[in-house]
């Protein structure tokens, strides 16, 4: 056995202290001898002749004795902390996380993070005996929560208010985190992962080993992994509402599906996925304002199981107002360019000429986009967003022989010009191949041809197209309108429109210094530039706009982590603490001395 709170020497002290203590109170305990009296002037002088004269005239209840200082060193021993066993030499570092799905509850409503702040505390009560331990809170950004320390109870203080954010723990980090605490203190050490994953890296290094504590069970879960909205370009007001729903159960699984705009219900249904199956809901809405959405899974029903996590049953995205864009189209006439942005409802155009255009250099900044059509102006333009379609060579952007007929064979569909896009049925009869830079983008390719490039430089942004609307049937397809309306985005910055949330953790920007950010639990923080502290899915709130925090596409199976705990404990049994078994003794010991007193035993 060994003692946490006080060192060898000032335990044997404190117990002779405690032990002098007991015994100095017995002797100043002075007790009458017993006289045998006839009457009761005999008793009175009897009284006199017994009444003790010097310090150690008493007679001591040897019994008594015993057992207050049993009791009196009962209290020593428990003062001192005992632990049994002995815990890791050295430098102990615990990475605890607390990501989503470590609140899954298992079928007794117990959480995985209750199970691993569980383990952590047998961990730190052992380690802190022999050698030193600090604890790492895996969120969604790594964070010491214990520095270094001998106290079980640092620990322990930190401990209880740990809670998981709604994100994934990035325990790639906190990891490196843990290894660069045990490489500080030049000596031996080890980083502990309590976590219900095993996807990080585990480097061979063989001053700190990092080993995996595994924690959860495998359970079922029904989850929102997807909700985004955007504006339907050909409809002023509407927008359309896209929901994923994925079923993690072995069953199938029943529930409700509410799609709500604040307060009004956009969509309601019933569903049954299969196991394994994906369901795609999509939803309407009509507004100009500001939208907030939620998606909801209520009612959930997994035949013969239960749903194990709660914070993926609800997503969050945000709709923007409808903000007009102004487009300066400067063309010597070209019908399908002018009649697809004169279509867009969030479009103010304004077509020009090429003579025209130089009457209004000096007034382009009222504009948010200029598209240039077959048109190398010369000076070249100083605007931030430019659209060249038949992109003519410039200084700025160099531009290859025509090429005939170049077939389409790869496009980026991931980026925002291309969203919900498909380019590979798209048919080019002549293109003059644009060439690259090295921080461009290449949008579509014909082979080795760059038929459309992005560039994102030194705050400007241009959109380049190797053809014009005449030599393509692009024009001629139902995709054309959206590819212009989502240029126009990309242009005019505003990809948050079609990407309508963002993952916990990620800052949110506020203008004004200092500026004010609602949180979804109606609290006000002021912020100075950015509010980082967005671990809470929800509706945060700027004095401008509505952003959506929604660990939607962070939602996966709730499996055990495979791997060995290589310590020499796993989570701590159930037994009642050292201090209430102590106390337990001391009740006991106090009854039986009362017991002999009444008996006579004791006197």
């Amino acid at each position: 056995m060994t003692f946490a709170a006080l060192s060898t020497a000032a335990l044997v002290a404190s117990a002779l202290a405690a032990a002098a203590a007991v015994v100095t109170l017995y002797l100043l305990r002075r007790t009458p001898r017993a006289q045998v009296v006839s009457n009761v002037e005999f008793w009175r002088r009897a009284v006199e002749r017994s009444r003790p004269r010097a310090l150690f005239a008493t007679r001591v209840p040897w019994l008594a004795l015993l057992l207050s200082l049993a009791i009196a060193l009962l209290l020593v021993t428990e003062l001192g902390d005992p632990r049994v066993g002995t815990g890791f030499s050295g430098t102990t570092v615990i990475v605890l996380a607390a990501d989503r799905t470590m609140a899954a509850r298992d079928d007794r409503g117990r959480r995985r993070l209750d199970d691993a702040l569980a383990l952590a505390r047998a961990t730190v009560l052992a380690d802190t005996v022999t050698g030193q331990v600090a604890v790492v809170r895996a969120g969604l950004r790594p964070e010491v929560i214990v520095p270094l320390t001998h106290r079980a109870a640092d620990a322990e203080r930190a401990l209880g208010s740990v809670e998981a954010d709604d994100g994934a723990a990035d325990l790639a980090a906190a990891v490196a985190l843990g290894r660069a605490i045990v490489h500080a203190t030049h000596g031996p050490g080890r980083v502990l992962v309590v976590a219900d994953r095993d996807d990080f890296a585990r480097p061979a290094d063989p001053a700190v080993a990092v080993v995996l504590a595994p924690v959860g069970s495998p359970g079922e879960t029904l989850a929102v992994t997807a909700l985004d909205a955007r504006r339907d370009p050909l409809a002023l007001g509407e927008y359309h509402v896209r929901c994923e729903v994925r079923s993690y159960a072995a069953r199938r699984a029943r529930a409700r599906l509410v799609i709500r705009d604040r307060d009004t219900v956009l969509s309601e249904q019933r569903i049954t996925p299969e196991p394994g199956e994906v369901i795609t809901h999509r939803a309407r809405g009509f507004s100009s304002a500001q939208g907030e959405l939620s998606a909801r899974l209520e009612d959930i029903d997994l035949e013969g199981g239960r749903d194990a996590l709660a914070a993926d049953d609800v997503a969050y995205a945000t709709v923007p107002p409808v903000v007009a864009t102004r487009v300066l189209l400067v063309t010597r006439g070209d019908r399908y360019l002018a009649n697809a942005l004169a279509a867009n409802p969030s479009v103010e155009l304004e077509t020009v000429d090429p003579a025209g255009l130089e009457a209004r250099r000096r007034t382009l900044g009222r504009y948010q986009v200029v598209v240039l059509d077959r048109i190398a102006p010369a000076p070249p333009l100083d605007h931030p967003a430019l659209l060249l379609v038949g992109a003519v060579a410039t200084r700025a952007l160099r531009v290859g022989p025509e090429v005939a007929a170049p077939r389409v064979t790869a496009f980026a569909a991931d980026h925002r010009v291309l969203a919900g896009l498909r380019f590979d049925q798209v048919q080019v009869s002549l293109a003059r191949p644009l060439v690259p830079e090295a921080d461009d983008r290449v949008l579509v390719r014909g082979g080795r041809d760059a038929l459309v490039v992005a560039r994102d430089r030194d705050g400007a942004r241009t959109l380049a197209l190797g053809f014009d609307t005449e030599h393509t049937d692009l024009v001629q397809r139902v995709a054309f309108p959206l590819f212009m309306h989502n240029a126009l985005v990309w242009l005019d910055r505003r990809e948050r429109e079609f990407h309508s949330w963002q993952a916990p953790g990620e800052p949110i920007r506020a203008s004004g210094s200092p500026a004010v950010v609602l949180t979804p639990s109606g609290a006000a923080r002021e912020v100075r530039g950015a509010l980082y502290d967005t671990a809470r899915a929800g509706i945060y709130h700027t004095a401008d706009r509505a952003i959506a925090v929604s660990a939607a596409d962070e939602a996966g199976a709730l499996g055990a982590a495979a791997g060995s705990l290589d310590t020499r404990r796993g989570a701590p049994p159930m037994r009642a603490p050292l201090s209430l078994v102590l106390a337990a003794a001391i009740l006991g010991l106090l009854c039986v001395e009362w017991v002999l007193t009444q008996r006579g035993r004791l006197h």
